[in-house]
């Protein structure tokens, strides 16, 4: 055998295997990485001002599979909301709102209010 297809047979095997690993750590629950932003402000997300020791907000953004799951978690599409449209799909539970739209994909949304240590919307129509 030539040394250029051990290499390639070896190369091989070593992308299946982390490729097991990769699936198998996923299935497994443990902690995955986020793909997101998040935006920290005073006052309300539509009027927004520094933010101070007493008025504290967090928005955050995220998107990818735990974008998609919770959107298909958290059913049905709201029919009667700002931007709804068969391209553009809303689905909001309490402070989380999830979007599906054609051209970006997956993102949810969601605040916290770091003041109050309670959970509070994080995207506005």
């Amino acid at each position: 055998m030539s040394a250029r297809i051990v290499f390639l047979v070896a190369a091989l095997t070593l992308y299946s295997l982390t490729q097991a690993a990769e699936k198998q750590e996923t299935s497994a629950g443990g902690p995955k990485p986020l793909k997101g932003d998040y935006w920290v402000y005073g006052g309300e997300l539509g009027d927004t001002v520094p933010p101070t020791k007493n008025d504290r907000k967090v928005a955050f953004t995220f998107r990818g599979p735990l974008a998609k799951e919770l959107f298909d978690q958290i059913g049905p599409d709201n029919k009667d909301t700002c931007g709804a449209a068969p391209d553009h799909r809303i689905r909001d539970r309490s402070d989380l709102s999830c979007v599906w739209d054609k051209r970006d994909g997956y993102t949810c949304y969601f605040g916290l209010d770091v003041a109050k240590g309670k959970s509070t919307y994080g995207s506005i129509c």
